[in-house]
């Protein structure tokens, strides 16, 4: 029976998030296509023939390591939004998680990790497939929740074009907090970007 061995000069991965943070850092670096399963393999501690095994080639491993991240990042996003009935305060816990997720500083949440990985060279068009995921459940989630409280307003109340502009809202803040733009200027922009739902006309 054939067993692996693991160098004692490699760091062991504790964990599945710090084998894939180990691999965004590599791909960060060098870039998706110049990165070999032999640089991971030194990075993360785990055997060459082990990654080929589970993943086949950097590529594959890559899309699985934005799938899990972004797959991560929706259910922070998301987390608190079924808490509140109230449409307000529940999207704006969406836009405010997004801030603290992609704020490029060393907060709890990791966002440098995630700033690292949404500029990460990516021909084939991963991350702009997976952001496109999450906009999508974000978008469905916010039009379920205005739908559900919409007898509240009049006639003129448009859940689909709401939650389309809120969605929006979200991809803009995102950008911006990658690009660099501070906290209070985020937070400044999702409340603001909440008047045009505060100000909806409501059947009294």
């Amino acid at each position: 029976m054939q067993t692996e061995t693991v160098d004692p000069d490699r760091p062991v991965p504790i964990s599945l998030t710090k084998t894939f943070e180990a691999s965004i850092h590599e791909f960060s670096n060098f870039g998706v296509t110049a990165t070999s399963l032999e640089q991971i393999s030194t990075a993360t501690g785990v055997p060459t023939e082990r990654l080929s095994k589970t993943f086949h080639d950097t590529a594959n491993l890559f899309s699985n390591v934005v799938k899990w991240y972004l797959t991560r990042y929706e259910h922070q996003i998301l987390s608190g939004f079924a808490m509140h009935s109230n449409p307000i305060e529940a999207i704006r816990i969406v836009l405010y998680e997004c801030i603290e997720l992609f704020c490029e500083d060393d907060c709890p949440h990791g966002s440098l990790l995630s700033v690292e990985l949404m500029e990460i060279t990516d021909t084939d068009g991963v991350i702009a497939k997976e952001m496109a995921h999450l906009r999508d459940q974000v978008h469905t989630r916010i039009f379920q929740k205005l739908e559900s409280c919409k007898r509240r307003f009049s006639s003129r109340f448009n859940p689909e074009e709401l939650a389309s502009f809120y969605t929006e809202v979200m991809s803009i803040i995102i950008k911006q907090a990658c690009d660099g733009v501070d906290h209070t200027a985020l937070y400044n922009l999702a409340d603001a970007s909440l008047e045009r739902l505060e100000n909806q006309p409501v059947i009294h």
